[in-house]
């Protein structure tokens, strides 16, 4: 029964952690709105932010994504800007911090 109650508990984790980027989700790639993340930013939207969104986007990615934060924000947003290699900015963000 306990393996039964932690599959449930894992489910519903999930399920929660989905619910929660539900509203992010419904913003369309176009989309320069205040709460876009940047795991929906095309890198034209990416190049549209200003400096300190960039930051802003960077240190939101590293909050939900990276548990070893060697890396700052502006680091990586500073990354971000200077990676031209093609691909999404998700993308190019995790090869950032990966690569610290």
């Amino acid at each position: 029964m306990s393996g039964r109650a932690h599959r449930l508990g894992a489910m519903a984790g999930a399920l929660l952690a989905l619910l929660a980027a539900a509203p992010a989700a419904a913003i369309s790639p176009d989309s320069s709105a205040d709460d876009a993340s940047l795991l929906y930013l095309s890198s034209s939207d990416w190049e549209r932010q200003s400096a300190p969104r960039k930051v802003a986007l960077a240190e939101d990615f590293m909050r939900i994504f990276c548990t070893d934060q060697r890396m700052s924000a502006a680091s990586l947003a500073d990354c971000l800007d200077h990676d031209k290699a093609d691909g999404a900015p998700f993308e190019r963000a995790i090869a950032c911090v990966s690569a610290r």
